[in-house]
């Protein structure tokens, strides 16, 4: 069916866009998604999980580094505190440190995900679902112009969950009421934390270049859409569309692979066993 197939009766009823668009970035690219349509490979979907581990897996690094400079610093043992080998801590300053390197590891990773490719797509995507959303089909001028902040934006939802991982449980041992303040608090202010996250750390403005491939993944999934604006695919059809069980896939590759490096690290460093 073509828009040439349209009667007038069903060109009144189709809408201009779809009612929900959805997507994500991807290593070097944007996926786009309906609930019946999506725009992304699953070998990019697929890296992009995989992609997002290593960020974290760097981040790690990079706050094993910062604790024990601090913890010098301080006269502290953080880097055994953070990975939980206790050291000669009080309750009130264990948590207190606990909480500190939580949040440190948490900021570390955004701020490579900043630095990375994956923020200017991140960037790219905001822009052109607003355009979607605002002007039904989006051109490089009118997506330039949208804000890279989008209200529902995965970020959103992990500015009001992460707070009870990262807060809220350290202190639930010495303050349960208060680490039940942060879960509230944490949930009640998701929308602005996640803006001022998305706006700052996890996208930034994208290229001409970055920008035409999330308006290339706009034109693609409008396009399958608007083939069959009324169709229907099962419950997990519509999932895979939307790209999260493949980038599930690389998450868990990825976190095995990491694994695996940190249990033969030990060897590697070992030069005296390489010398011999």
């Amino acid at each position: 069916m073509s828009d040439s197939d349209f009667s007038p009766q069903y060109r009144q009823s189709v809408p201009l866009r779809p009612p929900a668009i959805g997507g994500t970035a991807m290593v070097g690219g944007v996926h786009l998604s309906t609930r019946t349509f999506g725009t992304g490979s699953f070998t990019r979907l697929f890296l992009t999980g995989f992609a997002l581990i290593s960020i974290g897996a760097f981040a790690m690094v990079l706050t094993y580094v910062a604790l024990w400079v601090i913890g010098r610093a301080a006269n502290v043992s953080l880097v055994e505190l953070w990975m939980q080998v206790v050291g000669p801590f009080e309750m009130p300053d264990l948590i207190m440190w606990q909480v500190f390197a939580n949040l440190l590891s948490f900021f570390l990773f955004l701020v490579v995900v900043r630095l990375t490719p994956l923020a200017g797509y991140h960037g790219a995507e905001h822009k052109v679902v607003h355009a979607i959303e605002r002007y039904g089909y989006p051109t490089l001028a009118l997506a330039r112009d949208m804000p890279r902040v989008h209200r529902r934006c995965g970020t959103t939802l992990l500015a009001g969950i992460l707070p009870a991982f990262l807060i809220a449980a350290p202190l639930a041992m010495v303050k349960p009421m208060l680490a039940l303040l942060v879960v509230f608090l944490g949930w009640m202010t998701r929308y602005r934390v996640g803006g001022v996250i998305q706006q700052y750390l996890t996208t930034r403005e994208p290229t001409d270049a970055q920008l035409r491939t999330g308006l290339h993944a706009g034109y693609q999934v409008l396009a399958r859409w608007r083939r069959d604006p009324f169709a229907t695919v099962p419950p997990l059809t519509s999932f895979w569309r939307r790209g999260m069980i493949q980038m599930l896939f690389g998450v868990v590759v990825g976190m095995q692979f990491f694994n695996w490096v940190y249990q033969h690290l030990h060897l590697w460093l070992d030069w005296e066993l390489w010398l011999h």
